[in-house]
Formats: structure tokens, sequence, C-alpha cells
């Protein structure tokens, strides 16, 4: 019988708003499949909230930056063959109503319905960064829940949950976890190894990631 390998904890913390957490969620998923030693954990975060913590601003706050990012992630998502397109409602989303109604669901979920985590996750993230919708508007997390899974009543609990104090002190505290492994953006990874946690950030340091589980990086477009 072949040697089984060593579980290696790798938390995950992400925001939907963010187009590299959705590059690097995408890729996770591939990874997931197959590399065996990792016991991958989704944590949502607020990244609003740890630009305020840590001083930071997001990437499209300077001009020149964001025209390249206008380039950079259609290649990206061109070279790892996963759909993407910018979003025609990112102003209210990134300025105005933004994602903390969507990452408290998420944080929520995570913590009374964690099986639908990742599919949950994973439709939200499609909406804002595949499908160009809106997911500000009412009604959205509320079908996005059901197609998850959640029966009508689950639903409402989540939903509900949500809004209350214990459901917006779930998701502040995923993002102090962020924050206090070092956390100023988002995606932020932290492998979990013998000689003590890693943090990595960014989609473009998954290779570090692959090299800390023992394993190539080879998540290119024919995955």
């Amino acid at each position: 019988m072949g040697r089984v390998p060593k579980k290696v904890v790798v938390d995950f913390f992400f925001d939907v708003v963010s187009p590299y957490s959705y590059i690097a969620f995408e890729l996770l998923q591939r990874c997931n499949v197959k590399w065996e030693n990792m016991d991958l954990k989704l944590k949502p975060v607020f990244l609003g909230g740890i630009m305020a913590a840590t001083g930071n601003q997001g990437p499209a706050m300077l001009p020149i930056r964001a025209q390249y990012m206008n380039k950079d992630l259609p290649r990206l998502a061109e070279y790892y063959n996963m759909p993407f397109q910018f979003n025609a409602h990112i102003q209210k989303l990134f300025f105005q109503k933004g994602t903390l109604p969507t990452q408290r669901v998420l944080g929520v979920v995570k913590k009374d319905y964690p099986d639908i985590l990742e599919s949950l996750s994973s439709d939200m993230f499609r909406r804002v960064w595949a499908d160009n919708e809106d997911i500000t508007c009412d009604g959205i997390l509320k079908t996005a829940c059901q197609k998850a899974g959640l029966t009508d009543t689950a639903r409402d609990e989540v939903l509900s949950a949500s809004i209350s104090d214990t459901g917006k002190q779930e998701l502040k505290n995923l993002t102090q976890q962020a924050l206090d492994f070092g956390a100023f953006g988002v995606p932020t990874y932290v492998a979990h190894l013998d000689d003590g946690p890693k943090m990595i950030f960014g989609s473009d340091r998954l290779f570090l990631l692959a090299s800390y589980l023992g394993h190539e990086w080879t998540a290119t477009r024919n995955d």
C-alpha cells in the first residue's frame, strides 16, 4: 500500500470583489483535485476591512496600474482557459454598495453549511467576473443560496443570520484571522507547515504554494 500523504491545511482568504481572487479560486479548484495532501479551507473576508486596517489601497486606485489590469486580467483568463469579463457594475461594487452583504452570507455559510461554501463561492465569483451580474441587486443572494442547495428555510435563516450581530462578527473574525497572519490584501493563502504557517499573497504566487506542498506548478490552460 502506498504512503498516504500528510494533509496540509491551506487557508484561502478571499473577497469576491477581487478579480485576482477569482483567478486564484479557479486555479485552486483545479489544484485541489490533484493535490491529495492539501486540505483547502475557504475563508471569506471583507477586503475593505483589510485595506482600512493596513492602510493599503486597491490596485484600481492607481490609474496606471488600473490600465495594466485591464490588459492583465483578460490575458490571465485566456491563458488559464477560464471565463472572464469586466463587470459593468464594478463602480457600484467597488465604491458604493460593496460586497459586505455577500461576504457576510459566505461567512455564515462557512459556519453553518460548510458543505456548500465552495459551490456558493464559485457561483458568486462567476456572477461578478464571468456573467457580468450586479450582485448588489435584491434577490441575487437569495437565488444563489437556493442554487447552492439550501432549502427555503435554511436560505432564509442564512440571510437573516448574515445581518445579525453574530453574523457580522463571524466575518469580522475571519478578516481578523487574515490580518493576524499578515494579510494586506487578497488573495492570501496560509499554508500550515510543520515549521509554522507560511503566508503567501497573490494569484501569481501559487507556484510557491505548490512547492511548499511538494508539487510541481502545472496549472496551465489545459488543466
